[in-house]
């Protein structure tokens, strides 16, 4: 009732996720994760955790993390933002994506 009275209502509605976004494939993740780990020039071996659901109120509904095993290495992750099993854009993890606490396996 509250949303009649206001005009923008249905604008705001509309931009928040559905819920219906499936997980990334793991074949699309892998071209991914080479991509951005060449760019990043993150040294290899690598190691990844995800896809994880992101916060419902974010735009894209997915990440994956990457970072390096190599030994010599601090520990710099990138968050991998994924929305309709397509990568939207990556960045160094923040607190917020979770990463740290996510288990990490081989890549």
């Amino acid at each position: 009732m509250a949303c009649l009275a206001l005009p923008g209502c249905s604008s705001i509605l509309d931009a928040l996720p559905d819920g219906g976004d499936k997980a990334p494939k793991a074949a699309v993740m892998a071209v991914d994760l080479k991509k951005v780990g060449d760019e990043a020039k993150l040294p290899q071996p690598w190691e990844i955790a995800g896809p994880i659901e992101a916060d419902p109120v974010t735009v894209t509904p997915w990440i994956v993390c990457l970072r390096s095993k190599a030994p010599d290495q601090t520990r710099q992750t990138y968050a991998l933002f994924y929305k309709s099993g397509k990568l939207e854009t990556y960045r160094f993890a923040a607190i917020v994506d979770r990463c740290d606490v996510q288990s990490f396996r081989a890549f």
